[in-house]
């Protein structure tokens, strides 16, 4: 062991097993575990409760496991985080500093910045990774571009060599000598009075913490893996890994994960069980979803703004405050996607299917701005996740080279039927609906009124009757799509089309895609300068490169601001996509600050959430008002 004193500055990466930074700390000499929380640098992805409440946890449980070897972690609540990690490296005279890797674009920022100061005080920096499988600088085509569909990527993934990296937690820590003015967890503030009675519900059903978080893994593997490809097709139930909020939080390693379900398949596969290595193909298509969700955020940093395609700049969203009230509450009269709401309210939790479903209900039958519905599911879900949101809104709004095509809008009452065939789910949430026969549970306004009476069902008393047809809303659709189309040509010969506008159909292969080639900021060589360090991506200069091609069809590369795309999911054929049950997030409704946007060619990341119109602000207010008058109402 070394004589450094190194400061492990943790993020997202709560756990001590297969922890580079910490293992790379612990060898080389005393250590100091910090936790920095700055609620002003988290601007608009500030989390929302029941994400807050996971933290806390987890924060709770990493400490006492750093206490059992003999450290412990230390809290700060700051308004600088690079204020921060500065007086602590002269409390204890610290040579080093390390941490893992975030990859979202608010993080991607911030950590290249401190960085930087950091090694200009002459402190050696050292970035490991601790998130992903490989990091998205080693994945691009031959042509040296990001991968822009994900069955490419994942290809590519799968086809690289994979090191067995099993870093073996310390099992003593020399804390670091040195007063360091901290806090408790308690003071960090992440859970108000206020949200502690419905905060204490969640923990009934829920068991944060690393330890935690290898005993859900262990359950899922042995008990629910082998039948994955087969229950996934129905909601509710074990049907998905649970496994999301404990990766988001780093602590399960990603690796493990991987090479667990691996050793499975092998097994499996020797023993002749076909089902089992289906399951495990298709569950790591899952887990290859969530690292091309940080892929795409690394090299198109502005995805968390508009689409990578840029069909939705022109698209005339409906900001009608009431329908999006009425889909919040699961008012809509379409059952399945209540019981997702309804569901999604009480517990921050919704499977996968669900997400797509409710989301693309917002999107393409109600015409919703995307972005609400972002801001709501980052406000409600246990398991928010920026990466994986941008990936699954910008997929279902047809904002990616691979994903849906903006006109297509699934049936609810189909969907219904196909993934919760004896209305099971229905029931468990929508008590006024318990009664109703199976054969009307997806559609009871198609029931005689003798079974309505009988099942005690009141349409547009104590159940809604649905707020819009489905023939009728692919006909709006349909009339959006063409004012779009109208819009984008106007602009076109009015020579205000955006430079950098393509125009590429979805069916088409990403590859001919034109996007930005990637290249990476070059500095001079100092303290901070590894194989491991994190690189950060620059646009060039599209004048110099050269320009984009123009093809004609479906999707346009946007660089709008009020554009839709929707939740975590897939294609729905073959081994579906969709199925990413490793999901969720996007802008904080917490945060109400006026918006910048940010250029296409440069590498910048918002103050706050880019607005070109004051779409957010009609509801803004009045949903705050109704999540702090109704905190009892969520699990």
């Amino acid at each position: 062991m070394g004589s450094n004193r190194t400061i492990v500055w943790f993020r997202r990466d709560l756990r001590i097993e297969d922890n580079p930074a910490l293992a790379a700390a612990a060898r080389e000499g005393s250590v100091l575990p910090v936790y920095l929380w700055c609620p002003k640098e988290e601007r608009q992805f500030y989390p929302g409760r029941v994400s807050r409440w996971w933290l806390k946890q987890s924060l709770a449980h990493l400490d006492r496991t750093l206490k059992s070897l003999g450290t412990r972690l230390v809290f700060i609540k700051t308004h600088s985080t690079v204020t921060a990690l500065l007086e602590c490296i002269k409390a204890i005279q610290a040579t080093k500093v390390v941490f893992n890797h975030l990859y979202d674009p608010v993080s991607l920022v911030r950590d290249h910045n401190i960085k930087e100061k950091l090694v200009e005080q002459g402190i050696s920096v050292q970035s490991y990774n601790g998130d992903l499988l490989y990091e998205p600088w080693e994945l691009y085509t031959e042509s040296g571009r990001a991968f822009t569909t994900f069955d490419a990527f994942w290809t590519k993934c799968l086809h690289k060599q994979m090191d067995i990296v099993s870093l073996v937690p310390p099992w003593q820590l020399t804390p670091a000598e040195g007063k360091v003015e901290d806090c408790s967890v308690e003071e960090l503030g992440l859970e108000n009075e206020s949200e502690k009675p419905s905060n204490a519900l969640l923990g009934r059903a829920w068991s944060p913490g690393w330890r935690n978080a290898d005993k859900a893994l262990t359950e899922f593997v042995e008990q629910h893996l082998l039948h994955y490809s087969k229950k996934r097709l129905k909601v509710g139930g074990d049907s998905t890994s649970l496994l999301s909020p404990y990766l988001h939080f780093g602590e399960l390693s990603v690796r493990k994960v991987f090479q667990v379900a691996r050793m499975k398949q092998i097994l499996w596969t020797n023993e002749g069980k076909n089902v089992g290595e289906e399951s495990v193909n298709v569950f790591l298509r899952a887990i290859g979803l969530r690292e091309y969700s940080r892929y795409l955020c690394f090299n198109f940093p502005f995805t968390h703004e508009r689409a990578l395609l840029g069909h939705l700049k022109y698209f005339p969203w409906d900001p009608d405050p009431d329908k999006f009230k009425t889909w919040r509450q699961g008012r809509t009269g379409y059952p399945l996607v209540d019981a997702g709401m309804r569901e999604l309210w009480a517990t921050g939790w919704i499977h996968s299917r669900i997400r797509v479903i409710v989301s693309s209900f917002a999107v393409k039958m109600l015409l919703l701005p995307w972005k609400w519905g972002m801001k709501y599911f980052w406000d409600t879900l246990l398991d928010a996740d920026l990466e994986s949101d941008i990936l699954g809104w910008q997929y279902i709004s047809g904002g990616l080279p691979d994903g849906h095509e903006l006109e297509r809008l699934d049936n609810p009452e189909i969907l219904g039927a196909k993934f919760d065939p004896e209305g099971d789910y229905v029931r468990q949430w929508l008590p006024e609906l318990a009664r109703m026969p199976t054969e009307w549970i997806h559609h009871p306004w198609d029931a005689p009124l003798t079974v309505l009476r009988a099942s005690g069902v009141e349409l547009g008393q104590n159940y809604p009757k649905p707020m819009i047809d489905v023939d009728l809303a692919r006909e709006k659709l349909t009339e959006a799509i063409f004012k779009m189309w109208e819009s984008e040509a106007a602009a076109k010969s009015a020579g205000s089309e955006p430079r950098d506008e393509v125009v590429v159909d979805n069916t088409n292969s990403g590859e001919n895609l034109d996007t930005p080639k990637v290249v990476f900021l070059e500095k001079a060589p100092c303290a901070t300068v590894s194989a491991n360090d994190q690189k950060v991506p620059a646009l060039p200069d599209s004048k110099k490169d050269h320009p984009p091609t123009r093809k004609r069809p479906n999707c346009m590369v946007e660089e709008g601001q009020n554009q839709g795309n929707s939740q975590n999911h897939k294609k729905d054929t073959g081994i579906s996509s969709i199925d990413q049950d490793i999901c969720s997030t996007a802008d904080s409704s917490s945060c109400k600050k006026q918006c910048a946007s940010t250029s296409s060619y440069s590498f910048s990341v918002p103050q706050q959430c880019s607005s070109s119109s004051n779409l957010k602000w009609l509801w803004q207010e009045q949903i705050d008002m109704e999540q702090s008058s109704s905190k009892d109402g969520a699990v």
